[in-house]
């Protein structure tokens, strides 16, 4: 959560309206700040201040720390598998299930432009350079009406919008991929980057049989992927300023699976292809201590593409044209923050699938065919959808005395979806209170004040196409829908030093940063295949409860340590014929310790977490089947109740070294060592081609990872 802020009372009326009326002559939008979208901007204050927290229950990263991150390899996404309650699904696959949801629960934001898929081949690497990053906002649960449907989490990412030289630039080669990172100045005003990133895993490959004991001829075409993204800021007037950005990936592979992986008419190659480009541009006002707002015009489109075993195939393509507009606007009587916007959503989407559909959690033969006597079922589709969503929110100090501050956020946040026909409301609040006085103990120590936030909301998602139309059409289909329930407690301890100490730590003191968080999930109507249907329905509930607790202490820029610990339950009943279940991505406990130094030139960080083993069903027999098509005999698995591997726990260190620095160019070598201890951690479980034995399959064993960076 960010630290309290200030709720402004900034200039009389008749001011107001004169400067909100001259923000709107030429056009512009209804949004935020493009450094600030999510937050309560920070302004200077002019008469009044009331005290009030920062209402929207976030998780702010800023560039540095995404940057520096011990096992990430500079990833600025693999990041956030640091914090609480958010878990990255193994070493390979970086896909995150926050606070026990799924992949699909998670919505991604870059620059206000739909990210189509956040990571490279499911998660080895994220499609973003952390070059370019600001600030990450990660959003897990109970957030307001600002953000929109078909998500419980969001991850909203700003990309930087100047640099203090006319051309700089960064080159960046690992083992995996190389990237290069150039930015500079527009007139005395403006401001560009541009990225661009290819991999080159054929040696990887080759190296892998070694190191993990894989069948070297499974890889029959090396992966390979290449991202970008480019942005151009200009302000038009001290009031507006336009932004264009684009950001694109491309990813392609070629598997081949044999019977030891796959059924008969499964084995052989699996093609997937999946290509990924947005456009946007933005017109954003601010008029200070008033007004901020911002209308986007953007285009994205993604094609997923599935090939594998005896003719089976899945694709998908969809292009999305969205104009949203988000507004802010500060108002002195009463005190408070109001918020409105709207985004109106074409999708053009079309489905071609020859017996496929993509995968699904909780089913443990991960069965992706669909078939009806016996024959692969054939499905075309395309249809133009269309979604439009909006909303309204205010933030108001309701009482403001020595021991005691309570505001609220109420919103209310309506959402349209035309293939369904569906209209939802969807209420979002947050009661906050500043408990206590700022009493000072003594100059290093404040117990008080103590701040308590209680949330609710309710969010919706829209099916998917597939879901619509694959097997059994089914137009009786809806939305799914959740409830959120979160409480937070937070206090900072800040520390001032003397002034000698000061300049011994760059100009800052300490500060703590205790966080409490419980939460409870209500989850309903959500959309499965129902086996002896052969069609998608509304009819798996489930629930999730967890409890965060984390301890943050910085010194300045220096030093930067942290310990968290989260505990989640997270259970679905896939129909009222079945049993509850552990979600496939539950992870009970996890434990996260980390830390980051910096001395002088060089850095050093060391990250170690411990989190709960894999779910996998143990193999406890077999019986005979003979397949009533094709006459084959092979055997079937009997299964016992659901059992978790060993723990999981992994030691990253990391170490920054400078190579020279001469004039506006500098060389340095980061030097990352994974799983330190070479810690045997649990994959998942296998079985043999006749299902005698269970096979484990390991993760990532000791890793060296050394990268160079060129900066100019």
């Amino acid at each position: 959560m960010e630290n309290p802020t200030r709720l402004r009372n900034v200039v009389p009326p008749l001011r107001q309206i004169t400067l909100l009326l001259l923000c709107f002559l030429p056009l512009h939008a209804l949004a935020q700040d493009p450094e600030t979208s999510g937050e309560v901007v920070q302004m200077e204050s002019v008469t009044v201040e009331a005290t009030r927290v920062e209402r929207k229950p976030r998780i702010a990263l800023d560039g540095r720390f995404i940057r520096n991150a011990t096992g990430s390899g500079g990833d600025p996404l693999r990041v956030l598998n640091h914090l609480p309650s958010i878990s990255a699904l193994n070493d390979f696959v970086g896909i995150l299930s926050v606070r026990g949801g799924g992949p699909e629960d998670n919505s991604y934001y870059f620059d206000r432009l739909p990210l189509g898929y956040p990571y490279h081949l499911h998660g080895i690497v994220s499609t973003l350079n952390a070059d370019v990053i600001k600030n990450i906002a990660v959003y897990p649960g109970g957030y307001g009406a600002e953000f929109g449907s078909d998500s419980q989490a969001v991850i909203d990412i700003y990309s930087r919008t100047g640099t203090d030289t006319a051309l700089g630039g960064k080159i960046n080669a690992n083992p995996i991929y190389s990237q290069a990172f150039l930015e500079g100045n527009v007139g005395e005003r403006g401001y560009w980057y541009a990225f661009g990133r290819r991999s080159y895993m054929g040696p990887l490959f080759e190296l892998l049989p070694s190191l993990l004991a894989v069948d070297d001829d499974r890889v029959t075409e090396v992966p390979r992927f290449w991202s970008y993204q480019g942005k151009g800021v200009y302000p038009l007037t001290h009031t507006h300023t336009l932004v264009v950005n684009a950001v694109g990936a491309y990813d392609s592979g070629k598997l081949n699976f044999t019977a030891n992986e796959a059924a008969d008419d499964l084995q052989g190659p699996l093609r997937s292809e999946t290509p990924f480009d947005a456009q946007g541009i933005h017109l954003y006002s601010e008029v200070p201590d008033l007004f901020t707002s911002a209308l986007s015009l953007t285009r994205s489109f993604t094609r997923r593409v599935l090939e594998f075993g005896e003719g089976y195939l899945y694709r998908s393509t969809q292009s999305v044209y969205a104009l949203r507009g988000d507004m802010d606007y500060w108002v002195e009587h009463p005190n408070a923050l109001l918020e409105a916007g709207f985004t109106l959503s074409n999708l053009p989407t079309s489905l071609l699938s020859i017996g496929a559909r993509p995968f699904e959690e909780g089913d443990p033969d991960y069965n992706f065919r669909l078939r009806k006597d016996g024959e692969k079922i054939h499905t075309t589709a395309a249809e133009t959808l269309y979604r439009l969503e909006g909303y309204l929110q205010t933030t108001q100090d309701l009482v403001a005395a020595r021991y005691i501050n309570i505001y609220t956020t109420l919103g209310m946040r309506g959402n349209y979806f035309n293939r369904t026909a569906d209209f939802t409301l969807q209420p979002r609040g947050l009661l906050g209170m500043t408990l206590g006085p700022s009493t000072v103990i003594n100059r290093w120590l404040s117990l008080f004040p103590v701040d308590l936030r209680l949330m609710y909301g309710d969010y919706v998602q829209n099916p998917q196409l597939y879901q619509m139309v694959l097997g059994e059409a089914n137009p009786e289909i809806g939305q799914s829908s959740a409830s959120h329930y979160v409480v937070t407690l937070e206090k900072v301890l800040q520390a001032q030093p003397s002034e000698a100490a000061e300049n011994r730590t760059r100009g800052g003191g300490t500060q703590t940063k205790l966080l409490l968080t419980g939460y409870y999930k209500d989850l309903r109507d959500m959309i499965t295949y129902n086996e002896s249907e052969s069609r998608y329905q509304n009819q798996r509930i489930g629930h999730v409860k967890g409890v965060e607790v984390s301890v943050e202490q910085t010194l300045r820029d220096t030093f930067r340590a942290w310990l968290s610990y989260a505990y989640t339950r997270s259970k679905r009943q896939d129909s009222p014929r079945d049993a509850e279940r552990f979600h496939t991505y539950s992870t009970p406990h996890v434990v996260t310790l980390g830390l980051n130094y910096l001395s002088g030139s060089w850095e050093f960080g060391a990250n170690w977490q411990y989190r709960s083993g894999t779910l996998y069903s143990p193999l406890v027999g077999r019986e005979a089947y003979t397949n009533p098509y094709t006459k084959n005999e092979t055997w079937l698995p009997l299964y016992g109740e659901p059992a978790r591997t060993a723990a999981y726990h992994r030691l990253d260190l990391r170490f920054y070294l400078p190579i020279f620095s001469i004039g506006g160019w500098k060389a340095g070598v980061t030097a990352e060592l994974w799983n330190a201890y070479n810690r045997t951690n649990y994959l998942q479980v296998r079985y043999n081609a006749n299902y005698t034995k269970e096979v484990p399959i390991h993760q990532l064993p000791l890793v060296p990872f050394l990268a160079v960076t060129l900066e100019f």
